[in-house]
Parts: C-alpha cells; sequence; structure tokens
C-alpha cells in the first residue's frame, strides 16, 4: 500500500463537546436520525470524588487487515491501495448485516435503505460511499480534510498519511500503534494522571 491515511486523537485535549460528530452530519448530509458515521463515547471510572471521565471520539478506524471486508460476501467493501481507507460500492451491497458482526468499533450503519454507511474519510462531500473517488494525497493537496477534524475545536482530532501523523505523536502514542499495525488506522494518546488531575470536579450534593 503507498500511503495509508489514519486518524490521531489525543484523549488529553479532547474536551468532549460533540463538535466532531455533528460536523460529520453536516458535511455528509445525514438526518438526525441517520446513521451515525462518528460519535463520541464517555468512559467513566470511580465515583465522586474520585471520579474519572474519559471522552473519546469513534467512527470507522479504516483497519489495515479489515475484519468487515473478510467477511463480506459480495466484496463490496474495499481497503483501498492507494490510501488505505475502507470504502462501500452500495451497488454491491445486500444489506446482510455481517460486517457489522465483524467490526469490533460499531463503525457499520445502515441507512434508510438497508445499505452499509459510514465514515469514508470525508471522501467528496454528501452522503455517498467514497467508492471510486480519487486517493487521498496530503492534507494540504487533497481537498478538505475530514470534517471532524476541521470542527474539533480542542485540536484533539487530526487525519493524514500515518506517517505524517506518527512524527506528531508522542513516542508511546506511536509504540502502542507499531504493536498493533495490523488493526485500526489510528493513533492515540494515552490518557495520563496529570490530565485527569487537571479536570475540576464540584460536589452535586454540594
Amino acid at each position: 500500500m503507498s500511503r495509508q491515511w489514519a486518524f490521531y486523537f489525543d484523549t488529553q485535549k479532547c474536551i468532549g463537546c460533540h463538535a466532531c460528530s455533528l460536523s460529520c452530519r453536516v458535511r455528509n448530509d445525514i438526518d438526525a436520525d441517520g446513521p451515525k458515521w462518528r460519535r463520541m463515547e464517555h468512559v467513566a471510572e470511580g465515583s465522586f470524588p474520585d471520579y474519572e471521565e474519559t471522552s473519546v471520539s469513534m467512527s470507522c478506524f479504516h483497519c489495515a487487515e479489515s475484519p468487515c471486508r473478510q467477511v463480506c460476501p459480495t466484496h463490496a467493501i474495499e481497503k483501498r491501495e492507494s490510501d488505505g481507507i475502507v470504502t462501500v460500492d452500495r451497488d454491491k451491497c445486500i444489506g446482510c448485516h455481517y460486517c457489522a458482526y465483524a467490526c469490533p468499533f460499531g463503525a457499520a450503519l445502515y441507512d434508510d435503505e438497508g445499505l452499509l454507511s459510514k465514515c469514508h474519510l470525508c471522501l467528496g462531500e454528501g452522503a455517498g460511499d467514497g467508492h471510486g473517488k480519487p486517493a487521498r494525497q496530503k492534507p494540504e493537496d487533497g481537498g478538505a480534510t475530514p470534517a471532524c477534524v476541521d470542527n474539533c475545536v480542542g485540536d484533539a482530532l487530526k487525519a493524514g498519511p500515518i506517517n505524517e501523523i506518527l512524527r506528531e505523536a508522542s513516542k508511546e502514542a506511536a509504540n502502542r500503534y507499531s504493536e498493533s499495525d495490523v488493526g485500526p488506522a489510528l493513533v492515540v494518546e494515552p490518557v495520563t494522571q496529570e490530565s485527569h488531575d487537571s479536570i475540576e470536579t464540584t460536589d452535586p450534593t454540594g
């Protein structure tokens, strides 16, 4: 593969504002009750005053060895050689949901037509599937970056060629990615105790 595109997510910068998921809907013309190509998960741990919450922005992570593609009986799902983005040929999709069972991230969703509908890293705009679109190049000459990245107010979410993403990541995040580079094309900055200590909590009963 010539160039794998990937997402980068910094848990310490994310404020859980949902701008990423909302902007995804707007740019791709997805109804409010339609499939959530990008969603925000809030992972809670402990109880007051030792309560910690981490926000995680989730979508299709365009896995290197995409389990959805491996189980698709009609070969509607493609792992593009040019940029590693996983796309869907909706003319071939039969809505069997095998991909949803295989995806560990809940990214395989279905629209009103019963066909697979998911993140395509904003290959063009509108509710398309990304199939047949030109390869992404560098962010600066490949057209618009994904809407979720453009609208992230905390600069927590980025997307680009994996070699560029890894250059910006911390050593720990890069090492974690390298240990599982057959999985999701996602580099995640780890949660640190310092990031939790910076979150002020108040007694809800006070």
